[in-house]
């Protein structure tokens, strides 16, 4: 099963809500996935746009246990898109410098598009690339712009949106 996960169910995210019962509750099940993960019964993926997400975190600390928690997940296979080359010549002799011009997101009309049905840029980035590298699962603690709309999702891209503490009870019942 690969399992995408998005910036908002990186461990650290719930974990730092101590007096948030749920929070707490996906902070648990998060562990359990990981534990799964690390034994290799299910694959955990992270992508660029989740780092670009998490760099933006004001707190060092919290932004360093973020980057711990990205670290530990595995890339997706196709994680930047190669669109071209900015060439300049730097001398009159033929010397250059070539700068490849990359985007983070493999499929940048679904990314619009998602974005135009109501999600904002960066989690239609992350689910377009959770649906480019065929994850099972989207991975997300994200109610308003995921939970809320799953039903319309899922049937629409064939992906699973789950909470941690979802994707755990799925998993223990069909163990």
């Amino acid at each position: 099963m690969i399992v995408y996960s998005d910036t908002d169910s990186l461990i650290s995210n719930p974990r730092r809500h101590q007096n948030d019962a749920k929070a707490q509750r996906e902070a648990a099940a998060t562990s359990r996935l990981l534990h799964y993960h690390r034994s290799g019964k299910i694959t955990m993926q992270r992508s660029n746009v989740a780092l670009r997400e998490l760099e933006e975190t004001g707190n060092p600390t919290q932004r360093d246990n973020l980057r711990r928690d990205f670290l530990e997940l595995v890339p997706i296979a196709k994680d930047e898109k190669v669109l071209g080359f900015d060439n300049l010549q730097t001398d009159p002799y033929g010397g250059f410098v070539t700068n490849p011009i990359v985007s983070d997101v493999q499929d940048e009309p679904l990314a619009e598009r998602l974005q135009a049905s109501g999600l904002p840029k960066r989690d239609a980035q992350h689910l377009a690339q959770a649906i480019s590298n065929q994850a099972d699962v989207f991975l997300t603690r994200d109610e308003r712009h995921f939970i809320n709309r799953r039903e319309t999702l899922e049937k629409q891209f064939k992906i699973k949106i789950r909470r941690p503490s979802e994707l755990l009870l799925e998993i223990e019942a069909a163990a």
